[in-house]
């Protein structure tokens, strides 16, 4: 079983499928404290890196460094990260890979929107696409450069209910921008895949971009440093980047793949595949630590 975070620390956030979603009245407006992690982010900034040719062996090696006790850093800590490092730290120079995955399926009970409507959940902190199940992923074949799920699968991430065991909370798209208080390290986000699907991927201006709801989606629990993300990493030209490959991709074949974040100004990457490579960031118990792995690139 892969273990992310002990179970204590997140079962009173634990969603229960055939729960009351908030309404909301219940919601409160995003805040500085309701959107910083839970985790300590000069931790991550100091973190460990765990670099392999083989994005599963890169993500068992953060995994048993962590052990039961720390994180590997997803998106919304690793943009909180980024925005405190110096632009010579290697977050800026690096691409890195996120705890942090983006699935898509047909919500068959209607859960969130509607029965049998395609939707998009971003898993953060651990999901389905554990290094067993992303080997297993690539022993199968790739779907367009995402792993393919069976139906089961799918249905129980909308429950909240992961392979591990565990149950996590999931948001709807429309309360994270109402805000979403004490926000845990591992959660999920779901919206309607057609909206995904017509957001812009490539080159943002500053507007576009922190209105994108692709964007939000991807960095809840980072929302009240998403602008000074922006401010840092743009370009000359004013230009952060998006990426995603929704348009054209059939969402009743369930799939997934992991995000990635890019050096510079690219920004969030949604784009480049499960592809057999990765460089995550782990804090243990015992936080920061030196690289781990081969040669990065």
């Amino acid at each position: 079983m892969t273990k992310i975070i002990p179970r204590k620390l997140i079962q009173h956030l634990e969603y229960v499928p055939g729960q009351t979603q908030p309404t909301p009245q219940e919601i409160s407006p995003i805040s500085a404290s309701s959107q910083v992690s839970l985790v300590n982010i000069d931790d991550i900034l100091n973190g460990t890196i765990f670099y392999d040719s083989s994005m599963p062996v890169a993500l068992r090696q953060a995994l048993d460094h962590v052990g039961t006790e720390g994180i590997i850093a997803n998106l919304s800590e690793f943009i909180a990260a980024k925005v405190i490092a110096e632009k010579a730290h290697d977050f800026w120079k690096k691409w890195h890979t996120v705890h942090t995955e983006e699935n898509i399926g047909i919500d068959k009970k209607g859960l969130f929107y509607g029965r049998d409507e395609p939707v998009l959940i971003i898993v953060n902190g651990g999901g389905i696409l554990t290094p067993e199940r992303i080997t297993q992923a690539y022993n199968e074949g790739l779907v367009d450069g995402s792993a393919k799920y069976n139906g089961a699968e799918f249905d129980c991430l909308l429950e909240g209910r992961l392979p591990s065991g565990i149950t996590i909370p999931i948001y709807r798209i429309e309360e994270v921008k109402r805000g979403v208080p004490n926000i845990p390290h591992q959660f999920g986000v779901v919206m309607p895949y057609k909206i995904a699907q017509d957001t812009k991927s490539g080159l943002h201006k500053k507007k576009p971009f922190l209105k994108n709801p692709l964007v939000i989606a991807r960095a809840t629990g980072s929302l009240d440093q998403l602008e000074a993300f922006y401010e840092k990493a743009k370009d000359s030209d004013g230009d952060v980047g998006n990426y995603h490959l929704f348009k054209g991709r059939d969402a009743s074949v369930s799939q997934g793949r992991v995000l990635f974040v890019s050096r510079d100004h690219d920004g969030l990457d949604g784009s480049d595949g499960l592809v057999n490579i990765g460089r995550f960031v782990g804090v243990g118990a015992g936080g920061a630590g030196a690289p781990k792995g081969g040669a990065s690139a």
